[in-house]
């Protein structure tokens, strides 16, 4: 949802900061591992209580995050590669801020949030996976509420604002997991809508 809202509207910012960081030398792939390792720095910053810099270092991973793709693009460096890449740094990146969410409440002995920490990890893993697995059998499955960036967004405020941190884990358990559901449901009616479409012809 808020992918498709933001589109490429930052690609102006982002051209003239690739063209700059091209000019040092650095390629796509390296600008994704950057943000995978920032992204494992916040995740122990989150599994220690360190909220603020926690979400500072999600940001600065999330800047990384946009601008390896857009560096990709407007430097003519994509590859079917690169794009997997990103993809597979991407899972680590996501599940790694839930590990260190799920650590915080282990340590505080806190079950219930140990419990939705467990429950947003599956929901995060099985978001993406949906997607890939029924776009084999049918041509698109991007519906749903909560993609990559609205997760990213949420963890970031519940980092920036600790008291709400509660709130944010419950959503993402429900949310993403219903975003699953959306998704296996929606596969569904496309394939029956496909075989009706094929009995009539």
């Amino acid at each position: 949802m808020l992918k498709a809202k933001i589109g490429d509207q930052l690609d102006p910012f982002l051209y003239r900061t690739s063209r700059l960081i091209q000019r040092m030398g650095l390629k796509p792939n390296t600008l994704t591992f950057i943000g995978l390792g920032l992204n494992g720095l916040a995740a122990c910053a989150l599994a220690t209580g360190e909220w603020l810099q926690g979400a500072s270092l999600i940001v600065l991973a999330g800047f990384f995050d946009i601008l390896d793709g857009a560096m990709a693009r407007n430097c003519r460096a994509t590859s079917s590669f690169g794009s997997f890449l990103d993809s597979v740094i991407d899972r680590y990146s996501d599940l790694s801020l839930l590990v260190g969410l799920l650590i915080f409440y282990s340590r505080q002995g806190n079950i219930l949030y140990q419990v939705l920490s467990g429950l947003s990890l599956m929901g995060t893993a099985l978001v993406p996976y949906t997607r890939a697995r029924a776009e084999t059998i049918i041509p698109q499955c991007n519906v749903g509420i909560m993609e990559r960036p609205e997760r990213i967004l949420l963890i970031f405020f519940g980092a920036a604002i600790p008291s709400i941190m509660p709130i944010v884990v419950w959503i993402l358990a429900v949310l993403t997991n219903l975003t699953v559901a959306q998704r296996v449901l929606y596969t569904r009616r496309q394939i029956e809508k496909e075989e009706v479409n094929k009995e009539k012809a």
